[in-house]
Parts: structure tokens; sequence; C-alpha cells
């Protein structure tokens, strides 16, 4: 008969449980079972004296463990109608198992497309997966599925395009394939932070260089669109962001004029994976506050208070820019930050005369600029009354006609005025 052989557990302890009884139909050959009794032993000498029988189901001893058999006729006197055999008629055999150490997950990036698939090389994981066992005496195998890794099918080649699944190992001792181990581990492919359209930074100028600081931290929430495991960070150039270097905060002052483009790292902070967005820097021009001139109104009660029509200086405030609004304010903080705007019929605090200030506004950036309006009430002349302006007739036509000089009276008039 030829060998019983079994592939060992993954205690690989070199003994299993055999099944001797599966030997007994090759040792009759063509002989009955009804006729014959097949029976097992560790020695010639019990096999020869029917002692000492092994049970069908027995674990080996030793390994490899030689087999004696002792084939008797049944309802013969067996002590002169057996056959013992005086060597081993087969061993028992436990083959090693090929161990499968479950090695770490695979974890990569997406790259550009983020498409949700990266190229993996598989044979990375073969030093772990083996162990202690040598490399030249096993081979490994990957697999989509674990039959396919049972059953030694479709392997994956070495370096594989995948998305985030399960990979299977077999490893097996090609001298002993049965004998295999298999494992298990998993491919994950984490998406790059999602680059979103994100509107130019746009800051009014301070004066007119061109140049101006930037609120970089106001645009995050327009990167992350809600995201709390996106971190962002603003960088010169893609190398710089790419790298980590020369990180750009609140605070940047544009380095070309008007308009600059920088770049923004965002890395997830669970992953480590990140992606590289732009973000365009825009300085707007601020429109000009001219230089107005004092509106005047009279006094009607001799107060100094009188209503002002602001409106009235919008035009000289304007000039000929376009896409341009006005509103007048007691102080100069408000002036600047628009707040507290003045009504357009506006009756001043500060008797006779009072300073306010213009603010005007583009329409179209909300850049702004500041001038200052002086309000002034005129008091009105007052009329007093004059003695009679008499003249002697020197004409004796006795028309009672002369020429007055009314400029005599002017003094009179304007006295104490």
């Amino acid at each position: 008969a030829s060998d019983l052989e079994l592939c060992d557990d993954e205690s690989n302890d070199g003994f299993e449980e055999f099944d001797l009884s599966t030997q007994t139909a090759t040792i009759l050959g063509t002989q009955s079972a009804a006729n014959y009794e097949v029976s097992y032993y560790l020695s010639f000498a019990d096999a020869d004296s029917g002692n000492n029988a092994l049970p069908s189901l027995y674990t080996n001893t030793v390994n490899p463990q030689p087999i004696f058999v002792r084939v008797e006729s049944i309802g013969v006197d067996g002590s002169s109608c057996y056959t013992a055999s005086p060597s081993a008629v087969f061993d028992l055999i436990v083959n090693t198992r090929a161990l499968a150490t479950m090695p770490e997950d695979m974890e990569v990036c997406d790259d550009v497309s983020n498409d949700g698939q990266a190229s993996f090389d598989l044979s990375t994981q073969e030093s772990v997966i083996l162990g202690t066992q040598n490399p030249s005496d096993y081979n490994v195998s990957f697999h989509n599925t674990q039959d396919d890794a049972d059953n030694n099918a479709n392997a994956l080649a070495s370096t594989s395009t995948l998305s985030s699944q399960t990979v299977y190992v077999r490893v097996e001792d090609p001298l002993h394939p049965d004998c295999y181990g298999t494992t298990s581990f998993e491919v994950i492919v984490n998406p790059l932070p999602e680059l979103l359209a994100v509107t130019a930074l746009e800051v009014c100028d301070d004066d007119t260089d061109e140049f101006v600081a930037f609120p970089l931290s106001t645009k995050v929430s327009e990167f992350t669109n809600g995201s709390t495991d996106i971190e962002v960070s603003f960088y010169e150039s893609p190398t710089d962001a790419m790298s980590e270097t020369g990180e750009i905060f609140d605070g940047y002052v544009n380095t070309t004029a008007v308009n600059q483009t920088i770049y923004v790292r965002l890395e997830n902070t669970t992953t480590g994976c990140y992606n590289i967005n732009t973000l365009d820097l825009e300085v707007l021009a601020n429109p000009i506050a001219n230089t107005t001139t004092a509106l005047e109104v009279c006094d009607d009660d001799a107060d100094g208070i009188a209503d002002f029509d602001l409106s009235l200086k919008d035009a000289e405030v304007i000039g000929t820019q376009t896409d341009m609004s006005v509103s007048y304010h007691l102080d100069m903080a408000s002036a600047i930050d628009g707040s507290s705007p003045l009504a357009t019929n506006y009756t001043n605090t500060t008797a006779g005369a009072q300073e306010i200030y213009a603010r005007i506004v583009n329409d179209l950036t909300g850049c702004s600029s500041v001038t200052t309006l002086q309000l002034i009430v005129n008091p009105k002349p007052t009329t007093i009354a004059v003695s009679d302006y008499e003249l002697c007739d020197y004409n004796t036509t006795g028309d009672e006609e002369e020429a007055f000089d009314l400029s005599t009276k002017t003094t009179e008039i304007l006295d104490g005025q």
C-alpha cells in the first residue's frame, strides 16, 4: 500500500489523526473483506502475535511512522491462517503545512484622477506573509476571492491596479500543494481632498501701490465645504505646497501687483492624502472721494441751525466716476465702515458751521473712500429803519423832481451788520 499522508494543522507539530481503514481495500486486493480481517500494528512482533492492534483512527507518535499489517482469515484459527508483514507496509506521514501570516493592510492615496483605483505591488507583502519560511521553498499567490485562493485559480499579477477590496493570499509548498495556507488583507485607496472652485480673494487697496495684506484664512471654509477633516495651508508655489515649506499666513502681501495666484494644500488629517488647489488674489482700486466745496444755506431764525440737502453734493463727490454711491456720516470711523449714515435731509447739530464726512462706494467692488464736507449756515441780513433822504428843490419849474444819490444811505443801512 502507498503511504498515508496528511497535512499538518497550523501548529505544524507533526501529529495528526489517520484513518487506517482507508488502506484495507488496497491491502486485501482481490480478497473478500467478508473472509479476511486486516489489523494494523507498530511492529512486526505485535503483528505476528496479534497483540496491541491499533484503532482505525490513530494519531501517529513519530513522523513518519511505519505501520505493520496482519491479514487473518475470519472463522479460522488465527494461529495458523494469518499473514504478518515482516516489514512496514506503509508509513504515516504528516506533511508540514505552509503558513500564511496576515500582513498589515496596504493603504495608498489615489492619484490625481481620483478615480478610486491605484497600483499596488502585492509582492512587498510576501516577506511578512512567509515569516520564517524559506521563500525559495514556497509559492505565494494573490486572489480576488477565498475560493480562488483555495483552488489556486485566477491569480493576480504581483503589480495590480485595484480598487479598495480584500485580497486573499495562498502560500503553498510545490512538493505538497495540498498543504497550503491562506490569509487576507485589505488594499485601501484613499481619495484625495476634492478640488472645489473658489472665488478670488478680493481686497481693496489701502493706498495706490496695488499691494495689500490679504486675510487668507477667510477662504478656508470655501476650500473645505464643511469637511472637518481637511487642513488648509497656503503657499507661494506648487513646489512649496507639495513639500510643505514656506507656508504663508494672514497678512500676506502680494508680490505681484494687482493679481497673483497662490497655492493651497488640502490635507486629510485622517489619511494624510493631500491635493493642491489655487487661489487668485486681487487688489481692487479704491474710488476717489473728490474734494468738496462747502454746502451753504441761509439761517431763517438766526440760531445757526438749518436743514441741508446733502444729496446736492453727490455729483461733486463722485465726479466722472460710474457705479458709485455716496453716503454721509458724522465721524471718520462711521464713514470708513459705512455705519450710521445720515439722512439726506440733515439738520446740523453744531451752530454756524459743522464738518461731516462723505463716503463714496464702488457698487461693483464695495471699495470706498472718504472726504470731508463743510456745512455752513449763513445768517440772513436785516433791514433797519433809516432817516428820510431830503433834497432842496433847486429847479424853479415847479416839477418837484430832483436826482437822489441812494448810495449815500448804504452805510446807514449796513450799520451794525
